[in-house]
């Protein structure tokens, strides 16, 4: 999309660069005539040479210059394209001209300008071929005489440039139309008052524009208004506070969360953004500008997304944003940084967008971003206080030193980690290690109370104690992956679950090699066991919801299939005893057996409630096979099974294996990364001290010349 600003600026320059003309022609012929019949037979000749000279229609209705009031009055201004059609109209013009200055001393003094009603028609098909407006700009370029004799260097005069000073302008009634977007301006004001104090304003600026999305050929609606833009300066200072921007975008596709009464409001195709802000300007010229955000307020009314509150300091030097003493408010959250850089892209350069921070430091309840992403977190009112460090580009972010506590240190949390493909949701990848995790199980219950979820095993989770895990977790499409070590009070569990989001199935496997299980489900009977199991529950609600009014019942529904490799009970030590629990929801049935040389031990046992194991029904049993002659099938099948438990146990230490040196070689890419990040940083912020120190000399010399010019 061409931008706002290039598109009225192109229209200006068009617009003033005619009317320039109509002025310079008939000044320099009426010379000092007050006469309106001349004045009227010139500007018919004036026009017939710039119809001429444009290869186009145009016209005039009248032009008065009045030489003892010292002004220029034009109405009516139309010009047409080379197609025929009407490109440009100016209703009246109006300017107060000191014009011994324009006549003898090569200098503009406009004391005041009046422009109404500027309509444009604008047009540029294709980026080949070339816009309706531009044999105007083509007509006022300066051409080379080819058989022109090139003046020496002795010989060349210097030229006195040609000054021009404007007082006071206002602008009314702008209408513009690019192609199929359109533009409009009420009424911009401009003042240059005693002592070189300014002051203006902008009312009523409208946009619309389409925008084609490349990867669906999608059209989105973009409405844009700036009710009241007011600017007030002085030699130290420009202050210019805006008032209601208002940002719509439609992009005539269903809502993102249509049929998805989970998915959070925002969505960018349907946007509904109310903003408001004030800057202070301290210095700019046409390689920097410095200043101060005071204020920024912005809420989009369709996702509850609401910043209420930005401000700070900015420098934009070469293509760089520098931002420092930065806050950023929500509701219930407040984020503070010292520093950061900003590299603003340049596709003309090969520049790709950048960024990065110091410390960002705050606290925050994630209520805040509930409505507009995760409306799981509606309830959840735990105050977290945060610190990260934070930089990346337009696909990819990077959190390094991530420290997440709660008030009281009931939980803390270190992490480092990032998200990769933000274009492309089917590449999104959000990877984060968890280096140290540290809670209790009264703090991981109120965070579990704070969701709308059922809760299983709340009496066993606190009976663990101090729970502390190292791991990492990945959030791909459709799908979440979480592993680690969690340590308690009753051992130690190496886990790795997902939870498949394309057939809504919790998977995953746990295993220990000491763990207080009679303690930790509140069993005497049962003492330490070393295991690993594989398990598989269903959390689909049409297909729970069908089965709980089937069966009823709170427990979850799915299965686990687990090898107890050695556990001690009350009467004896067993080993090597195979477990498979089945749970349809209502009742949780289960079988072990023990394969013995001469008779296998045999036990089924079915429990309803996690809360009240004491109550499980047990029913041991034997089964003997000391003279059972094996049939060859029987053989080997027995044979087939101890190859697969073999190979099993090897394919388990290869993923062991793989998955040490895959975290081995993940924690050196990291540490290389951080290297390179903290050298990116140095780097950075070496840039930004050698920026602010050319800065702080450009703006001393800037004062020095300015104080200069008042004495």
């Amino acid at each position: 999309m061409v931008s706002v600003k290039k598109i009225i600026f192109t229209t200006l320059k068009v617009a003033g660069g005619l009317v320039l003309l109509f002025i310079v022609l008939i000044v320099g012929a009426v010379g000092l005539i007050n006469n309106s019949s001349i004045q009227d037979k010139i500007l018919h000749y004036a026009t017939e040479i710039l119809a001429e000279k444009l290869e186009t229609k145009v016209e005039i209705d009248s032009i008065r210059i009045g030489f003892f009031r010292d002004d220029i009055r034009l109405f009516g201004l139309r010009v047409d394209d080379r197609q025929q059609r009407r490109m440009l109209e100016l209703k009246s013009l109006s300017a107060e001209i000191q014009m011994f200055p324009l006549l003898f001393q090569q200098e503009l003094i406009l004391d005041e300008v009046t422009v109404k009603g500027l309509h444009a028609q604008l047009f540029k098909p294709s980026p080949e071929e070339p816009a309706n407006f531009q044999f105007v700009i083509d007509a006022f370029k300066k051409k080379e005489g080819s058989g022109e004799k090139k003046e020496t260097s002795e010989k060349k005069k210097k030229k006195s440039k040609f000054k021009v000073d404007l007082k006071t302008v206002t602008i009314e009634d702008v209408k513009v139309t690019f192609n199929e977007n359109h533009y409009s301006l009420g009424i911009l004001k401009y003042h240059q008052g005693w002592r070189g104090k300014q002051s203006g304003e902008i009312r009523q600026l409208e946009t619309s524009w389409v925008r084609i999305k490349k990867k669906d050929s999608t059209h989105v609606d973009n409405h844009l208004v700036v009710d009241a833009i007011t600017y007030e300066g002085t030699k130290n200072v420009h202050t210019i506070t805006v008032d209601s921007i208002r940002l719509k975008t439609d992009n005539h596709l269903p809502h993102k969360r249509t049929g998805k009464p989970k998915r959070g409001w925002f969505d960018n195709g349907h946007l509904n953004i109310v903003a408001h802000l004030k800057l202070n300007i301290h210095h700019a010229d046409k390689d920097s500008v410095c200043g101060t955000l005071v204020s920024c307020d912005a809420n989009d009314r369709t996702s509850g997304l609401h910043i209420t509150d930005v401000h700070g300091q900015f420098k934009h030097i070469d293509g760089k944003l520098y931002v420092s003493n930065m806050t950023v408010g929500m509701k219930n959250t407040t984020l503070n940084f010292d520093k950061g850089v900003v590299q603003l892209p340049s596709k003309k350069k090969g520049i790709p967008f950048t960024f990065s921070t110091s410390d960002i430091t705050g606290t925050t309840l994630l209520t805040d971003i509930s409505k507009p992403f995760a409306p799981v977190l509606v309830g959840f009112k735990q105050p977290l206080w945060l610190s990260t460090k934070f930089s990346g580009t337009d696909s990819n972010l990077v959190f390094r030193d991530v420290i997440v506590k709660t008030p009281d240190n009931s939980l803390r949390i270190k992490a480092e980690g990032g998200i990769e493909g933000l274009k492309d949701k089917y590449k999104l990848n959000v990877h984060f290690n968890v280096g140290q995790m540290v809670t209790t199980p009264a703090t991981v219950e109120r965070i579990i109370n704070q969701f709308p979820v059922k809760k299983f095993m709340m009496k066993q989770l606190n009976r663990l104690g101090i729970i502390r895990y190292t791991g990492s977790f990945n959030v791909i499409w459709k799908k979440e992956q979480f592993r680690g070590i969690i340590t308690t009070k009753q051992g130690q569990l190496n886990f790795s679950i997902t939870l498949d989001e394309n057939n809504k199935y919790l998977l995953g496997n746990v295993q220990t090699t000491n763990f207080e299980l009679g303690d930790a489900m509140d069993y005497p009977d049962i003492g330490a066991i070393s295991c690993r199991a594989g398990f598989r529950f269903d959390y689909s609600k049409p297909r729970t919801a069908q089965m709980r009014r089937l069966k009823g019942g709170k427990l979850p529904i799915g299965q686990v299939d687990a090898l107890i490799i050695k556990a001690k009970t009350k009467l004896l030590t067993v080993s090597d005893v195979s477990a498979h629990i089945v749970s349809d929801g209502a009742v949780a049935e289960g079988k072990l057996s023990m394969k013995g040389k001469m008779a296998d031990l045999l036990c089924s046992f079915s429990f309803t409630n996690t809360d009240e194991m004491k109550k499980t029904q047990i029913k041991p049993g034997i089964r003997f096979h000391l003279f059972e002659k094996k049939t060859d099938e029987e053989k080997a099948a027995l044979k087939a099974q101890k190859a697969a438990e073999k190979e099993v146990k090897k394919q388990e230490r290869a993923e062991r294996k793989a998955q040490e040196k895959a975290e081995k070689e993940e924690r050196k890419a990291q540490k290389k990364a951080e290297k390179e990040e903290r050298k990116a940083q140095k780097k950075a912020e070496k840039e930004a001290r050698k920026a602010e120190k050319a800065a702080k000399k450009a703006a001393k010399k800037a004062a020095k010349e300015a104080e200069n010019n008042n004495q």
